[in-house]
């Protein structure tokens, strides 16, 4: 089912009921347009057929929920990669000089493990679950990133 396109139009208010719109954009938590659209929709579609403004009501407000929880979970990610890179280069100390070529190999090779355990992890119906808990598949028991035990 796609999306029916969006007819880009604009429009002059007056100042009163331009502040009311965006006072009602913000206590939304939305973009104005959205809550333009929201506010027209409710004016015409009520008005045109209850059964589906209603419908249409629903669905809205599901999809506002899931990109509500969407966008909790994706700032929740950003903040624990952060939080662990800033940890890791805080408690990590520099490689000494004399073994900086064999520590470069080592990280590339460790690096192209990681890119390839990704690129994996994002195929359809796969995820790094099993690697959570211990840092091994859960079925092969294999090392993950080619660590070697």
């Amino acid at each position: 089912m796609s999306a029916k396109p969006k007819k880009k139009i604009t429009i002059y208010l007056e100042h009163d009921l331009a502040r009311a719109l965006d006072l009602e954009a913000r206590l939304r938590g939305l973009p104005t347009t959205r809550a333009a659209a929201d506010a027209l929709r409710r004016i015409f579609l009520d008005e045109k057929d209850e059964a589906v403004a209603d419908t249409v009501k629903l669905r809205l407000d599901r999809v506002e929920k899931r990109e509500v929880v969407r966008e909790r979970e994706i700032a929740i990610v950003k903040e624990t990669l952060l939080l662990f890179i800033r940890v890791w280069l805080e408690h990590t100390p520099p490689p000494r000089e004399e073994t900086l070529d064999a520590t470069n190999a080592v990280a590339e090779r460790r690096f192209q493990s990681f890119l390839e355990l990704l690129a994996e992890s994002m195929a359809p119906g796969q995820t790094l679950f099993p690697y959570a808990a211990h840092g091994r598949r859960a079925d092969a028991g294999a090392p993950m990133n080619g660590a070697t035990e």
